[in-house]
C-alpha cells in the first residue's frame, strides 16, 4: 500500500491531464457519444500497455540513448497537434456524426507510437513503479494494472465531458467557446511537450 499511493498519484496526474488522447477523446465523445468512442479508449490503453512492456524490455532506454528520435516524435505529434487545434477552431457539430467514422482501436494503438506524452508516462511511470517494486516484470504489471483502472477512468472521463457538450456545441456562440477553449489546450500540450 506505501507503494500504491505514490503510483495511482502518477497514473492520476498522467492521464487526467490535457494531452492529445484526451482531446481526440473529447472530441470523439462531441461527435459520436460513449458508446461509439469505446473502441478508441480501448486502442489507446492497447497501445500504452505495448510501449510500457516494450519499455520494460529496454526500449525506452535506448531512446532516452537517441535525443534526434525523441525530438522527432515531439516535432511529428506537435505539426499534428497544431493541425488538431487548427480543426477544432473551425469544428462544426454534425448532425449527421453516423456517416463519419470514430477511431478504431488499431488506429488509436498505433497513435501511440508517435505520441510523446505515452511515450513519457511508460518510460517515466516505469522507472518510478521500478524503483518501487524492484522487480521489472511486477513494475510493468503493476504500471498497466494502474493504467487500466484509474488510467481508464481518466480516459473515459474525457469522453463523457465531450458527449455531454452535444447540446451545448448545437448552439453558435457556445460552439465557438468550446471551439476556443479546446483549442487553446491543444496549444498549451504543444508547449508542455517541448517542456518534457
Amino acid at each position: 500500500m506505501e507503494w500504491f499511493i505514490p503510483l495511482a498519484g502518477f497514473i492520476l496526474i498522467s492521464t487526467i491531464t490535457p494531452g492529445p488522447n484526451n482531446l481526440l477523446l473529447a472530441a470523439s465523445g462531441i461527435n459520436f457519444g460513449v458508446r461509439r468512442t469505446l473502441p478508441h479508449v480501448v486502442g489507446i490503453h492497447l497501445g500504452v500497455y505495448s510501449l510500457v512492456v516494450l519499455c520494460g524490455l529496454g526500449l525506452g532506454q535506448v531512446l532516452l540513448a537517441l535525443p534526434d528520435v525523441l525530438i522527432g516524435l515531439k516535432v511529428f505529434a506537435s505539426v499534428y497537434l497544431l493541425y488538431l487545434a487548427w480543426q477544432i477552431i473551425g469544428f462544426r457539430f454534425r448532425e449527421d456524426a453516423t456517416q463519419a467514422e470514430p477511431m478504431r482501436i488499431l488506429q488509436a494503438g498505433l497513435f501511440q507510437v508517435s505520441n510523446p506524452k505515452a511515450w513519457m508516462m511508460a518510460t517515466t511511470g516505469l522507472n518510478f513503479s521500478l524503483a518501487i517494486a524492484d522487480d521489472m516484470s511486477i513494475a510493468v504489471i503493476a504500471l498497466c494494472l494502474g493504467f487500466a483502472t484509474l488510467g481508464t477512468l481518466c480516459n473515459l472521463s474525457w469522453v463523457w465531458l465531450g458527449a455531454s457538450l452535444q447540446t451545448a456545441m448545437r448552439q453558435p456562440h457556445l460552439q465557438r467557446l468550446i471551439n476556443g477553449v479546446l483549442a487553446a489546450i491543444t496549444l498549451a500540450t504543444v508547449v508542455m511537450f517541448w517542456m518534457i
